[in-house]
Order: C-alpha cells, then sequence, then structure tokens
C-alpha cells in the first residue's frame, strides 16, 4: 500500500471491547478510566469505546501500546473486568485489532504503510467495519474474500459493485485509510435512581433512610462520570399510584457531593408535609448537569464539610474496588422493611 494512502498525521487510537452483557453502572467506571489517560473517549454502548490518545502520549511519557496495558490492568484488577483493546492508527483498523487480541488481551497494529496492509489484507472481506452481510455476499460472488483483493480492485470497480459512496469508504478502509474522528459524547443532562418499597409505608424513619440511600447512588453516580448538577427533583409515588414532585436549585451552583444532595433532598421531602402518606416509592433526579470541571471548587471555612469531602473521596475508592453500597453512612440503611433499589 502506497504510504500517500494515509490521511493527516498519524493518530494514536485504542478501541476497547468489554463483555456484552457488563453491567451498565460498571461500563461507565471503564469509561472513567480512560478518561483518566484522555478527555478523547467516545463512549460506543453497550460494551465498547473508542478513544484517541494522540495527544496524551507527551504527558505520560508512554506509548499507545503501553496505555493499552495500563487500561486492561485497571479494569481487571479495580472491577474484574477483562477488557479487549486493540491499538491502531486510525479508528478501524484498532475495532479489527480489537477483536482478536490474542491471550495478552492488547492487538497492536503499528503505523507504518506494510504494517497495516500485512494486518488488513489477510483478514476475511466481512471483517471490515462497514461490510454488512448484503454487501459481503455481493463481494464474495464477485470472487472478493478477502480485504487484500478489495483493496488491490481500482476504486471505480469497487463503486460499481456496491455503490458510489459505499464503495469508496469501504475501498479507502480495505486500504487503511479512515477519515473518521473520536469525538468525545455528550453526557446526559439528567441522572435518575429510584426505590420501590416491599410494602407501602407509613414509616418516615424508613423513607428518609431510603432517601438518603437515592442520594449516596446519585452522588456515586454523578462523580463516576464526572458531572455536578444544578437542581433535584424529588417524585413520590404514594399508595393509590398518585405522584407528587417537588424541585430544589442548589443556590451555590453545581455539585456531585453526598452531603450538598442530601441537603437538597431533604429540603424537597420536607416541603411535601407529609403526615400519614403511605409511600410506595421514590425517584431522585439530578438536573441541569454540567461537567465536573464547570462545578468550581469555592475554598470552604467549615470544617465538618471538608472533613466530610475527604470522607468521600476514601468511599469512592473503597466502592470503586469493591462495589457500589460497601462503604457508606449506616443512615442509609433502612431499619424497617426491605427497600429494592435501581439505578
Amino acid at each position: 500500500m502506497d504510504t500517500d494512502d494515509r490521511v493527516g498525521p498519524t493518530s494514536s487510537i485504542l478501541h476497547l471491547r468489554c463483555a456484552r452483557d457488563i453491567d451498565e453502572q460498571v461500563y461507565r467506571l471503564v469509561l472513567g478510566l480512560i478518561a483518566d489517560i484522555t478527555p478523547v473517549v467516545q463512549a460506543l454502548p453497550p460494551a465498547a469505546a473508542v478513544a484517541d490518545v494522540t495527544g496524551s502520549l507527551r504527558y505520560h511519557g508512554q506509548d499507545p501500546a503501553h496505555l493499552a496495558r495500563v487500561l486492561r490492568a485497571r479494569a481487571l484488577g479495580l472491577y474484574g473486568v477483562s477488557v479487549d483493546v486493540g491499538v491502531g492508527p486510525n479508528w478501524s483498523v484498532a475495532s479489527m485489532a480489537s477483536q482478536a487480541p490474542g491471550p495478552g488481551g492488547v492487538c497492536v497494529v503499528g503505523a507504518a504503510s506494510w504494517e497495516i496492509a500485512a494486518f488488513l489484507q489477510p483478514r476475511p472481506v466481512g471483517d471490515l467495519p462497514g461490510v454488512g452481510p448484503v454487501q459481503e455476499r455481493t463481494l464474495r460472488k464477485f470472487g472478493v474474500h478477502s480485504i487484500g483483493l478489495l483493496a488491490q480492485l481500482p476504486l471505480g470497480t469497487v463503486q460499481r459493485v456496491v455503490g458510489g459512496a459505499a464503495g469508496r469508504l469501504l475501498w479507502e478502509r480495505a486500504r487503511g485509510v479512515d477519515r473518521r474522528t473520536v469525538v468525545p459524547a455528550e453526557l446526559p443532562l439528567s441522572a435518575s435512581v429510584s426505590t420501590r418499597f416491599a410494602t407501602d409505608t407509613l414509616d418516615s424513619d424508613v423513607a428518609r433512610a431510603a432517601l438518603l440511600g437515592l442520594v449516596v447512588d446519585l452522588g456515586e453516580q454523578l462523580r463516576v462520570r464526572r458531572q455536578a448538577c444544578r437542581a433535584l427533583t424529588l417524585t413520590v409515588v404514594l399508595a393509590d399510584r398518585s405522584k407528587i414532585v417537588r424541585s430544589r436549585t442548589r443556590p451555590d451552583g453545581p455539585s456531585a457531593h453526598t452531603g450538598d444532595l442530601r441537603l437538597l433532598a431533604v429540603e424537597a421531602y420536607e416541603a411535601l408535609g407529609f403526615q400519614r402518606a403511605r409511600l410506595r416509592a421514590l425517584t431522585l433526579t439530578a438536573e441541569r448537569l454540567v461537567s465536573a470541571a464547570q462545578a468550581h471548587e469555592q475554598l470552604s471555612l467549615d470544617e465538618r464539610r471538608e472533613r466530610g469531602l475527604r470522607i468521600e473521596t476514601v468511599l469512592d475508592r473503597v466502592n470503586a474496588r469493591f462495589g457500589s453500597r460497601t462503604a457508606g453512612p449506616a443512615a442509609a440503611v433502612a431499619r424497617h422493611g426491605a427497600v429494592s433499589w435501581s439505578a
């Protein structure tokens, strides 16, 4: 393959694959590990992601293969997740490399034209990203069984077989060219957690414990996603299935700290003015989310709050390693009746 087929400067792309049945929260934790290495991460739900580490190599002082092995080791060590990683000069090559990374879980394809060609040419044409079942059958009918054969055909021939735009796309990728860039996906603008009581309850202690449990889960979720919220909305479902909603906005700006969220949630709950209401379920929604980088932390003279923030950091580390709700405030454990949780 001619080196003129390269498009612009060589990039360093990592493509990661987890098991397709990975838990959503664990998947988000893995995304967080990638974000620790590079901010240019695009989630590919439910179990994959692509990251551009080109701009991070100098900062980390390591090559992309080393970063891939570090990611895999961290995911396995922290969350027990086996991640297959492909490393390549562009998206499609890295994606194909992650499909069969070998015993070490990492497959590296170099940026030199001969390395790309050696990797691509022997592979079945159906392995090429963008080739669907219909296109694969059409190409095979014309005797094009491998990516190498597709790359050797004149562009015009490929376009006549599979179509104009699609033909050019597949022809370029067969020759190691992929013009796609990694675009960090926008994070959701809201996040919710909910709980349903095993039986409708009148006990305010049970309700408050459940509410605090929601606050803990929501705060952990936001910190994992590196987001902060400006407002909280509490939705209460009563025994007759009617709903009551109360919202509160944080006056001091966005936050993801459990203590700050607890104050808002309690304020919203107390605004309901319940006396003898029988509760069936609670939902707590964080709204008007922003990136954690936009949540400027002001210097506080409140020693109690600062101590709480330090404890929170330790709890997050424990829960990240051993599972959510491994450690947390005792007040979040309901003393009367069972509670079922969902995020």
